[in-house]
């Protein structure tokens, strides 16, 4: 998925600036923290970002591999979503599938934004019927800030969830 990419990475073999977020209510580091995007590389990494329904559930996660890869991460709840990413679909489309602790599955269709930086947008569903939307890419968090605004936001469906302490280091990532 890394070159297409739900979860994708064609990127720069330079190391670039990471971005690194903390979603509300997240303990810890976040799951990209040792992202590193180098192109051709099975170990690149990039973030992974979703909005789960309407009700505020987000799920942050990577995406590792090159054309095909894992993915992994957990939702705001605090629920441990594992699967795969394939971006070997036509018309510059990808597919990721996750199974869930509770024995929720996760479908995505993902379209490649920017195949120069592993940026794509998806969306699917997941088996309890709930909607899903995806972001993922080096410069995922650029992507989802304002033009002028401190903080990202994950546009979903039920409201915004509002990103805060976004933070720029130097370093490779997401």
């Amino acid at each position: 998925m890394i070159r297409l990419c739900l979860p994708a990475a064609l990127f720069l073999a330079a190391p670039a600036q990471s971005e690194e977020l903390r979603l509300p209510g997240q303990a810890g580091e976040p799951a990209a923290t040792e992202c590193r995007a180098v192109p051709g590389d099975p170990d690149s990494c990039v973030r992974v970002l979703a909005c789960v329904g309407d009700a505020g559930v987000y799920f942050d996660g990577k995406a590792k591999g090159w054309d095909e890869g894992s993915v992994s991460g957990q939702l705001s709840d605090g629920t441990v979503c594992q699967g795969h990413w394939d971006s070997r679909g036509p018309f510059n489309t990808g597919r990721s599938w996750l199974s869930c602790e509770g024995g929720l599955d996760v479908n995505v269709l993902y379209f490649s934004q920017d195949p120069q930086t592993g940026t794509v947008i998806g969306s699917g569903k997941v088996s309890d019927g709930r909607s899903v939307q995806v972001w993922s890419g080096k410069n995922v968090l650029k992507f989802l800030t304002e033009d002028g605004a401190v903080s990202a936001r994950l546009p979903c469906g039920g409201g915004d969830i509002l990103i805060s302490g976004l933070r720029r280091a130097t370093g490779g990532g997401v």
